[in-house]
C-alpha cells in the first residue's frame, strides 16, 4: 500500500486546490490526515491510484514523497496498539505516522509507515 505525504502552505483554499487536483482525476481517496503548524501544513493520502495522484499533484506544483505503509489489522480495545508500539519500538523500529483505514466491528485497520519495512513485515 502506498501513502503520499504532501507539503503545502498552510493558507486558506490550499487542502481544496489538492482535493479538487484528485477529483477532476477522478482519483478517489480511501484515507487521509492533515496536520498544520508553522506555516505549513502536511496531508498524508492513500488514493486508489497513488501513482496518478502523486503525479497530477507534482505537475500542479505540490511537493510529495512517496512512502510503503503496512497495513495493520488490529483489535479494536484498549492496549492493541500499544502493544504493537512496543513490539516496534523494542525492536528498534521507528513508526513514521499511522493513517486509520477502517474500523469494522471489533476491528480496526491502519496504515503504518515505519523505517524498517522488512522487519516490521516479520514482526506483525
Amino acid at each position: 500500500m502506498i501513502q503520499l505525504d504532501v507539503d503545502l502552505p498552510d493558507r486558506p483554499g490550499e487542502f481544496a486546490k489538492i482535493l479538487r487536483i484528485l477529483a477532476v482525476e477522478k482519483i478517489n481517496i480511501d484515507a487521509m490526515s492533515a496536520n498544520s503548524g508553522a506555516g505549513h501544513s502536511y496531508v498524508s493520502l492513500i488514493t486508489d491510484q497513488p501513482i496518478k495522484a502523486r503525479q497530477s499533484l507534482a505537475k500542479a506544483g505540490y511537493e510529495c514523497v512517496q512512502r510503503t505503509v503496512l497495513a495493520v489489522r488490529l483489535q479494536d480495545t484498549p492496549g492493541a496498539f500499544a502493544a504493537l508500539a512496543r513490539k516496534l519500538g523494542g525492536a528498534g523500529i521507528d513508526i513514521l505516522s499511522v493513517v486509520q483505514l477502517e474500523n469494522v466491528g471489533d476491528h480496526v485497520q491502519l496504515a503504518i509507515s515505519v523505517d524498517n519495512m522488512d522487519v516490521a513485515r516479520r514482526l506483525v
